[in-house]
């Protein structure tokens, strides 16, 4: 939807001397040392694509607003290009005329503002209604518009309110709205919510979350809060001195930090929502587990510290059945665990089982249903391996339990 490619934003006189020296690798304070340039946005390329919410953080001063507004060009940007992809073709951003830029922002590349930018004069309905007035859209259609956006945002019946009768979370669901009432194919948001009270906040998020699964919008958010862009993220860009120094879901940020200044500002996220049971689960059979018993085609496996309970797989891989104490044990979704009722005593004699992209959340809680170690199983019925209390806190101290995927193959081509 959105490509960026090579983009430079360089503040002060004669901005292109920044270039040469980007390209002979010259660091941003040394150009500020040498010339008295400020380089915001420092060679930056990534792809946004369609219907993701992809979220741009760093620190203060790390260049995020400024590469958002070089986007739409509210900064023009010194080099490096922006193209945006429609379904009449692809657009150069970066190039367009003026009128054209400007036809762009009120049609295509909506924006929401951490200060809300509500005209306080004009009826809720009219500032959601605004972006559409500028289209010269007539009365009667952008008032029924603004009325339904105003639903789905769950500010029905507020039209003919003034912004000042609003909360700031009320304002900021206008603001919204109004990004909304233009449907434009892509949603630049810039720290929306930063200036909201904490739980204001977190409801915020899980609106945005849901207009996002009934609309499918694209949306670049803007935010130097990690716990933010975990919850909202399908893809994380973190940004140090203008760079983008790792780019990823939100389970490759927390699992995989490439740089120092990443793991520090991971250390101390929450990795419960983000992590998957795919990546802590370990791989069965792996070199902890040994071949136990062979009936007909199945084979079972057992592991350390829980030898009374047997994974039966077949030739290709897929989960067959488990064994406890060599009785044949029931298995159950770990859904449908999570939707009924905490038992008064775990069970025992269930086992539970989970899909690859099941959070480390869910399996914690289906922990409090039962005391046996969950299964992972994949769509085709492959078995990926099994999440015990080991694994759960190697998830908890942000580490990978599958060390030994590795050496899963030579073990599976051993055992056959």
């Amino acid at each position: 939807m959105i490509r960026v490619e090579n983009l430079v934003k360089a503040f002060g006189d004669e901005p292109e001397r920044a270039l040469e020296l980007i390209r002979q690798g010259v660091s941003s304070e040394d150009i500020r040392a040498d010339t008295g340039l400020i380089v915001g946005v420092r060679d930056v390329s990534f792809e946004l694509d369609e219907g993701e919410v992809f979220v741009i953080m760093g620190l203060s001063g790390s260049g995020k607003s400024t590469l958002l507004r070089c986007i739409n060009r509210l900064i023009e940007p010194t080099a490096g290009e922006v193209y945006l992809r429609t379904k009449e073709g692809e657009i150069e951003v970066s190039s367009v005329s003026d009128a054209e830029l400007r036809r762009l922002r009120r049609e295509r590349m909506s924006m929401v503002f951490q200060r809300f930018g509500l005209l306080p004069h004009r009826r809720v309905v009219d500032n959601v209604a605004y972006g559409l007035e500028i289209q010269g859209v007539g009365v009667e259609k952008r008032r029924q518009r603004a009325e339904e956006v105003l639903e789905i945002v769950g500010l029905g019946g507020w039209g003919n309110a003034f912004p000042s009768e609003l909360s700031g979370g009320m304002q900021q669901r206008v603001g919204l709205a109004r990004a909304l009432a233009t449907e434009a194919e892509v949603m630049l948001m810039d720290e929306p919510f930063s200036a909201l009270d904490p739980l204001i906040k977190v409801e915020m998020q899980n609106e945005l979350l849901r207009i996002q699964n009934e609309l499918r919008r694209t949306i670049l958010f803007i935010t130097h809060d990690l716990d933010e862009a975990l919850r909202i993220g399908t893809r994380i860009a973190l940004m140090e001195a203008g760079e983008i120094v790792q780019l990823g879901t939100p389970e490759d940020i927390i699992v995989n930090p490439r740089t120092e200044y990443v793991a520090d500002f991971v250390k101390h996220a929450d990795p419960t929502g983000v992590m998957t049971a795919r990546t802590i689960a370990l791989p069965v059979p792996g070199r902890r587990f040994s071949e136990s018993e062979r009936d007909g085609e199945v084979r079972f496996y057992t592991r350390e510290g829980y030898r009374n309970v047997a994974y039966g797989v077949d030739g290709d891989h897929k989960f067959r059945e488990v064994r406890l104490d060599g009785k044949a044990l029931p298995t159950k979704p770990l859904d449908e665990a999570l939707a009924e009722e905490l038992p008064d005593i775990r069970h025992g004699d269930v086992l539970l089982q989970a899909r690859p992209d099941h959070t480390l959340r869910d399996v914690l809680q289906g922990r409090t249903y039962s005391v046996l170690p969950v299964v992972v199983v994949a769509e085709d019925g492959e078995l990926l391996g099994v999440i015990s209390e080991n694994e759960l806190i190697h998830g908890l101290l942000y580490k990978r339990a599958n060390e030994e995927s590795t050496s899963d193959e030579k073990v599976q081509e051993g055992a056959a």
